[in-house]
């Protein structure tokens, strides 16, 4: 058992640091004195590790140490130290700027001394690269006893060197190095290939991590395969040297260089590796032509774009379909009926013939727009090419055998360690792997979907990179993996920009393009070209700001920008000598108090204050990502910047960055605290520099923020294999809160680490629809914002809004368009059209807010192409187009049919009257709606409100539209020989009545939430449903304990005394996390406690923003929880907010001319209204005009601070018990009334007290400042007279003047 335990240090640990340091009985080396400022200046200078170490035994602090990549000399830059030590020291090992870290500061307890080689092999454990550790000596000092250093420990496990002019006799007090050698401290590993003996003891060794492996082969395998001598075979076995000096086995190898490279080839793209066969250099070669497939992704700008889909729609008048006004179409003859009869031609269904014929073309182009943008084919482009596999030709005629000779790879098929070896010293068996094929330059890595992962695996796997596969008849290929010798070997170095480096730059900014791209006349579709316009534009402009700066970099001394090519070779060399495999661009960062108000940031890291950069461009090759933790600490040494951020814009010009992905995600607030307004940006000042880049807009615009702080790298997962059925917005949330499992409020992660998240989940959902959620380049012709126009607007709160604006979940999930066909559960896969994806958790979020039903239509039954629900993005997209094509095609004789009566219902109707409807063509049905004591008392529902759609109606009967209430769908007719609905038929209640409406576009929002196509496949996995609803248990199991269901689809099986439909995504993501045992909640519970809120835009422009509670008690034996509505009106705004009878803010409802968005109201929804600065009473006395006014006043930002609930639990702690036991004592008597107000007045100064101490703790959070009474100085009679004084000398200089 280890007698230490070693970790990194955390800004929670100030205070026990702080008492190591003023311990008594400590040893220390370094300057110890700015410990001694203050324990809140402890973490402000850059280190990079700080490492503690706590004994075993009592969990007490026993020692603190600083590692940095330069020294603790200040007379010294930070870049200059190689050259102090070659110009000082005689150094007989090769020290670089890679392989030595400086030991700057350690102070430990003087009878734990042992523990400097634990914190010092811990070190070395994290950094594979480095060889020496130095510590500097100070020459001596005469000073205080407690800041004298002691070296004593250290020197007996390193070597100690000194300077040139030291001497012995005439100057013995210098400076001196304490250097130790991580090859004579750390325990030597040696590698030997393995014997049948050995077999016992890898046996024992994988039944930790890979017991499969053996149930696979069987227990005698490893003796086995090394009998066999199979010269293909390479079985490695690593050993180190206990304390008893045995040998004894830590690593087990499995190489192997039988691998078949042209089913690599085909199957992988490999052209980057140059198909694993090794250059022909001049030399003769062989070559094989192949075909082989490929996918593109469509560009963004051939998606959704108003350019893009009048290509789509201008596809459906080929092939001699004519327009309707051109007389009869080519299609329709073949369902004419003709008779000669008059020597006329008779249609035998005239009357409801024609109806379908003058809408032939449009329903052409509605089929066909349906089918391209529901279909795979349109996002991804499969594509046959050929190409020539040339290798180098040998000995052997072409051939395997020859492929075989040219091979550059080998394959690691196992690599496991023993569960005490440090898993991080891995990376020393990745040197002996190559050292092993000293011939071939890459190693491949196969990982199977049905097998986990070990841990050995995960740690080596840093150290490769993902290789794509190709679209294959082979079913469910191995996810593969690739790495390279210079990425284990190679020394990562960073040069400041010469003039000679600009083609390079140039190059490497190019280097992603495809050659498609730059030749449109290549033999390929002419979708290849196309699908990279909007690429190549961007690294047009890229290149273009690039080519500025380096000429500003270049010409001015004093530039604001900073460039650096990223050179790989032998860093102690010339700049020329090393390969360039990268640049970066930066510049200092000024916008990090902007950034702090939308984004989920530490408070009051001004010690950071000009040491931000922003990371302008920066590209990598691929195969050196795992160095980016060096980058940064090189580009820290030579900037001093220590804060990194970069911009990735959605909205405006993109630019490259290879690292983002081992950078930190900034996530963006929760709930905004302002209001978000839409104003056309007036155009800015032009800057009188020659490159101004655009400064983004953080409250607006469409951004990601990554961050790196040059933190330790932590890494955050899932163990398990999780599976998602639907994109709905309680997935975004619940994939936005694993992603960000690491924030936290106090930012106990974000502070130390560099936190970053690898998930294993795979997301199901059909084609398109995470395209649209995403896309950013439509622009709606008919509307100047986008807040203000329905295609973009998004109904939910900005927690879930923020996942497709200020978040990209495709960094992190990986998305599979298709459609479900079954779920095994024996088996725990999901079959769709394409693949089977395997699961060890199946999450059911697919609900679906509107689905007509129909009682005798087929489950699998064609969709009717001009039937239109809105349930994603994609089906406004639809929509818009098919209004298009409508206006277009039919412009006076059109007739749009909508079915629904919530709020949802109205924005559609606003929609379409804003594009170009007519209201007399349109007819709006509304169905009935059951109200009563026990519908209001079991769910309340955001998305309805009768009071204002009373209002809504006559407005929209104003208009001109055509209204029939209380009429149920009960189905439609289609055409006889398309899906082209003609008419839908409604039955009346209670009459019973139907009523026929002819229609061309039937919109519909019908409240339905599980579609039939999932109800079959639910049902033949054995799913037990009742009715439309997923039966599952408080946990939101279902009967199978592996698959989970959460949405407005799900019924629970013993009803629960509070609602759980209708409810905040954010809270119900946050319960599903627990309940996974993901993400633990402390103050876990099953009600609801969270309000939820809805927006939407109305007609005349009115935007309605509705914050509800969900109800947290449900009996239905209590009446109808009536609520007390208080109502204003001004300047076009209306609001009401409901109390109920606890005088709680049930309710906030604001409609508003206002373009913007209101999420702060979510703050006050749920509080009592005395704590809303009395509301009730404030409103009778007619002191509140307008509630949205009210709820912006500076005393709101008290409740809106991320503490308050937490200043409100610990007065609700400190009160209760107080409370209860006055009011419960039997004593109380006469004198109880007076005894009450005593008790309420101590209480009342106690709360009090509290708050002005929360607001000096947290002034300089707030926008406004509060008066606190030390801000009222009582004034001396000095200064009285002296105040008094300067009031006459201004009154008679005034006098004067005039």
């Amino acid at each position: 058992m280890n007698r230490f335990q070693i970790r990194l240090a955390e800004v929670a640990d100030q205070d026990g640091l702080n008492k190591l340091f003023r311990s008594p009985g400590v040893k220390w080396f370094g300057n110890i004195r700015p410990k001694y400022r203050g324990k809140d200046f402890l973490f402000h200078s850059y280190q990079t590790y700080r490492i503690l170490a706590l004994c075993s035994e009592t969990s007490a602090l026993v020692a603190y140490a600083e590692f940095r990549n330069y020294p603790s000399i200040a007379a010294l830059p930070m870049d200059c130290w190689l050259e102090w030590l070659s110009a000082r020291y005689c150094l007989p090992m090769s020290i670089s700027w890679l392989n030595a870290l400086f030991f700057n500061f350690c102070i430990y307890k003087s009878n734990y001394s042992t523990v400097l080689v634990e914190i010092i092999k811990d070190v070395l454990y994290r950094e594979n690269r480095v060889w020496f550790l130095i510590a500097v000596r100070t020459p001596y000092v005469s000073q205080p006893k407690h800041f004298v250093e002691s070296f004593e420990d250290l020197e007996k496990i390193c070597q100690v060197f000194y300077p040139l002019e030291y001497s012995m006799d005439w100057n013995n007090n210098t400076q001196s190095l304490y250097i130790v050698d991580r090859f004579v401290l750390l325990p030597r590993i040696t590698y030997r290939k393995a014997l049948a003996e050995d077999n016992d003891d890898v046996i024992a060794i994988q039944a930790v991590e890979n017991p499969e492996l053996r149930e696979e082969l069987g227990d005698y395998y490893i003796a086995e395969e090394v009998m066999a001598q199979n010269p293909r075979s390479m079985l490695v076995v690593g050993e180190i040297i206990n304390q008893c000096q045995e040998s004894e086995m830590a690593i087990f190898l499995w190489l192997s260089s039988d691998i078949d490279i042209v089913f690599y080839v085909r199957n992988y793209q490999m052209e980057q590796f140059g198909n694993l066969v090794k250059p022909v250099d001049g030399r003769s070669f062989h070559y094989q032509t192949m075909t082989v497939s490929s996918v593109q992704r469509r560009a963004e700008a051939s998606m959704f774009t108003a350019d893009a889909l009048d290509d789509l729609d201008a596809v459906t008048i080929l092939g001699g379909l004519q327009r309707v006004d051109s007389g009869m179409s080519v299609a329709s003859l073949g369902k004419m009926k003709v008779s000669s009869i008059g020597g006329t031609i008779d249609d035998t269904n005239v009357a409801t013939e024609n109806k379908f014929f003058m809408r032939e073309c449009l329903y052409s182009k509605f089929k066909y727009i349906l089918e391209k943008l529901h279909n795979n084919d349109y996002y991804l482009r499969h594509d046959e090419s050929v190409i020539n596999f040339i290798y180098p030709a040998g000995k052997e005629p072409a051939g395997p055998a020859a492929v075989e000779a040219a091979s550059n790879v080998f394959l690691l098929r196992c690599i496991v360690a023993r569960q005490d070896f440090p898993l991080s010293r891995l990376f020393n068996a990745m040197v002996a792997m190559f050292c092993a094929y000293p011939d071939r330059d890459y190693c491949m890595m196969l990982m199977t979907a049905k097998h986990k992962a070990s841990k050995s695996y995960l740690e080596v796997l840093q150290y490769f990179m993902p290789v794509a596969s190709r679209p294959s008849n082979v079913s469910s290929l191995d996810d593969l993996f690739i790495t390279h010798r210079s990425t284990i070997f190679g020394e990562i170095s960073l040069y400041k920009l010469e003039k000679e480096d600009v083609p390079h730059v140039h190059n490497l900014c190019l280097g992603n393009l495809p050659s498609s791209a730059q030749a449109p006349n290549s033999s390929s579709s002419s979708f290849s070209y196309c699908s990279k316009v909007n690429e190549r534009e961007e690294l047009d402009h890229e290149l273009h700001v690039l080519d500025l700066i380096m000429k500003d970099v270049l010409e001015n001394e004093f530039s604001e920008f900073a460039v650096f090519t990223i050179r790989c070779g032998i860093s102690t060399r010339s700049v020329r000598e090393n390969t360039s495999i990268g640049f970066v661009v930066i510049r200092e960062f000024h916008s990090h108090d902007k950034l702090f108000e939308h984004y989920h940031l530490p408070k009051h890291e001004h010690h950071l204050n000009r040491r931000r950069a922003e990371i302008i461009s920066l590209r990598l090759h691929p195969l050196f990502l795992v160095s980016a933790d060096l980058i940064f600490r090189d580009l820290a040494r030579k900037t001093s910047f220590y804060d990194y951020y970069f911009i990735n814009s959605f909205d405006g010009h993109k630019y490259s960055n290879d690292l983002k992905k081992m950078m930190m995600v900034v996530e963006p607030k929760p709930i905004k605290k302002v209001p978000i307004f839409s104003r056309i940006q007036t155009d800015q000042k032009k800057s009188k520099k020659k490159l101004d880049l655009p400064l983004p807009n953080f409250s607006r615009d469409h951004m990601i923020i990554y961050r790196h702080k040059l933190r330790p790298v932590k890494w955050f997962s899932n163990s398990k294999k999780l599976v998602i059925i639907g994109f709905s917005a309680v997935t975004k949330a619940f994939l936005r809160q694993l992603v960000f499992q690491w924030n936290s409020k106090d930012h106990k992660n974000s502070e130390n680490f560099t936190c970053l998240t690898r998930l294993q989940v795979t997301v199901i959902c059909r084609a398109g629809i995470v395209e649209a959620d995403y896309d950013s380049l439509f622009k709606c012709p008919y509307c100047t914002s986008s807040l203000g126009c329905y295609l973009s607007y998004r109904n939910e709160s900005c927690y879930v809004r923020d996942c497709c604006m200020r978040i990209d979940l495709r960094y992190w999930v990986h998305f599979v368009p298709g459609k479900v066909e079954k779920v095994d559960r024996q088996k725990k896969f999901v079959k769709l059209d394409s693949c089977e994806i395997y699961y060890d958790t199946l999450l059911l979020m697919c609900d679906r807010m509107f689905v007509l039903r129909c009682i005798d239509m087929p489950v699998y039954s064609a969709r009717p192409c001009n039937l239109v629900e809105v349930n994603f993005r994609l089906n406004k997209f639809l929509l818009f187009y098919k209004v298009r094509a409508l206006l277009e095609d039919m412009p006076r004789t059109y007739l749009v049919l909508v079915y629904g009566n919530n709020l949802h219902t109205y924005e559609c109707i606003a929609f379409l009257i804003g594009h170009g409807v007519d209201c007399s063509r349109m007819v709006l049905v509304q169905p009935h709606r059951v109200s009563g004591k026990d519908a209001e008392m079991k769910e309340k529902c955001p998305y309805w409100d009768e009071n204002l759609q009373l209002i809504l109606d006559d407005i929209l009967v104003e208009k001109g539209v055509n209204i029939f209430t209380d009429y149920d769908f009960h189905h439609y007719n289609m055409h006889e020989s398309t899906d082209f609905i003609m008419e839908v038929i409604f039955q009346h209640f209670p009459t019973q009545k139907q009523a026929t409406f002819e229609c061309d576009l039937f919109i519909s929002f019908q409240e339905g939430h599980l579609h039939q196509r999932h109800k079959q496949w639910l049902r033949n996995a054995g799913i037990q449903l009742e009715g439309n609803e997923i039966l599952v248990n408080e946990r939101y199991q279902t009967n199978d304990p592996d698959i989970y269901a959460a949405g407005s689809f799900i019924k629970m099986r013993q009803k629960p005394n509070y609602q759980y439909k209708f409810v905040s995504e954010r809270e119900l993501a946050r319960k599903i996390l627990h309940h996974l045992g993901l993400v633990i909640d402390k103050n876990f519970e099953d009600r609801f406690a969270e309000p939820v809120l809805f927006q939407a835009i109305l007609p005349l422009r009115y935007f309605i923003t509705k914050v509800t509670m969900p109800r947290r008690y449900l009996l239905s034996q209590l009446p109808v929880i009536k609520t007390c509505n208080l109502t204003t009106y001004k300047n076009q705004t209306f609001c009401r907010v409901g109390l109920s009878t606890r005088m709680l803010v049930d309710e906030i409802v604001v409609v508003t001319k206002k373009e913007c968005q209101l999420d702060f109201l979510l703050f006050f929804c749920g509080k009592h209204e005395l704590l809303l600065n009395k509301l009730k009473s404030r409103y009778r006395a007619h002191l509140i005009h307008s509630f949205l006014k009210f709820f912006q006043e500076p005393w709101t930002e008290l409740i809106m601070h991320d503490d308050f609930e937490e200043l409100q639990a610990e007065n609700k702690e400190l009160l209760s018990p107080m409370a209860v036991s006055a009011l419960s004592r039997p004593d109380r008597g006469a004198l109880g009334e007076l005894t009450d107000m005593d008790f309420f007045t101590l209480n009342k100064r106690y709360i009090e007290l509290k708050l002005l101490s929360f607001l000096r703790e947290h002034r300089r959070d707030f926008r406004h400042k509060f008066a606190l009474p030390e801000d009222f100085l009582k004034l001396d009679l000095a200064d009285y007279e002296r105040y008094m004084d300067t009031e006459e000398n201004d009154s008679s200089s005034d006098l004067s003047e005039t």
